[in-house]
């Protein structure tokens, strides 16, 4: 309430919390989460946006429930596709096929299955590893970089507390007003205030 207070009062654009805030914010949090879409599926991302234009509601109940769900449904996905890295990184790969891939999240859309969310983490593995074949790094200490590298990502998402969820939350909310507007933790503010003093 505060949040929404302030905005209605300081931005410069005067712009209210309304159903158009709503639905920037939500983009701006869901693809927070995954902007390469390679974790929510296209259901997922259906189900929250049936709740596009109800985030300014939510904030005037001092309602956050919505922002676990998102969170909670992102968590179980992530935890998906790293069993999915586990599973390819023991796998052969055929590097003599002619395959592509897609990098520019702008032209993907996000699976509609979960079989091609597997093809696609396929893809994106086969990919890594000749990315480290071409850097002479040896197959089986790439698959070990790689599978690292997903499993230290799911460690840190899994740390995630209420105060950090929140404040995406919030700066999905904020950054919809414009770019430069963000909402700070209580202990992101802090650590602001002492590097600012330093």
């Amino acid at each position: 309430l505060i949040v929404k207070a302030l905005m209605k009062r300081e931005h410069l654009s005067r712009h209210p919390l309304d159903d158009e805030i709503s639905g920037r914010a939500m983009k701006i949090f869901t693809e927070g989460f995954d902007a390469r879409k390679l974790y929510f599926l296209q259901s997922d991302i259906d189900e929250f946006m049936q709740h596009r234009d109800e985030i300014d509601d939510f904030i005037d109940k001092a309602d956050s429930s919505f922002a676990y769900k998102v969170f909670d449904r992102f968590i179980t996905r992530l935890d998906q596709r790293v069993e999915t890295v586990e599973q390819l990184v023991k796998q052969p790969f055929d590097f003599d096929n002619d395959e592509s891939i897609v990098t520019d999240a702008k032209l993907l859309t996000y699976p509609k299955t979960d079989e091609e969310a597997k093809a696609r983490w396929r893809k994106l593995i086969k990919y890594n590893l000749l990315t480290f074949k071409s850097d002479k790094i040896e197959d089986q200490e790439a698959r070990e970089k790689i599978l690292r590298r997903y499993k230290s990502l799911q460690r840190r998402w899994h740390q995630s507390d209420s105060d950090e969820l929140l404040e995406r939350y919030l700066s999905a909310v904020t950054t919809s007003y414009d770019p430069h507007t963000t909402y700070m933790s209580p202990s992101t503010l802090e650590n602001f205030r002492i590097l600012m003093r330093l």
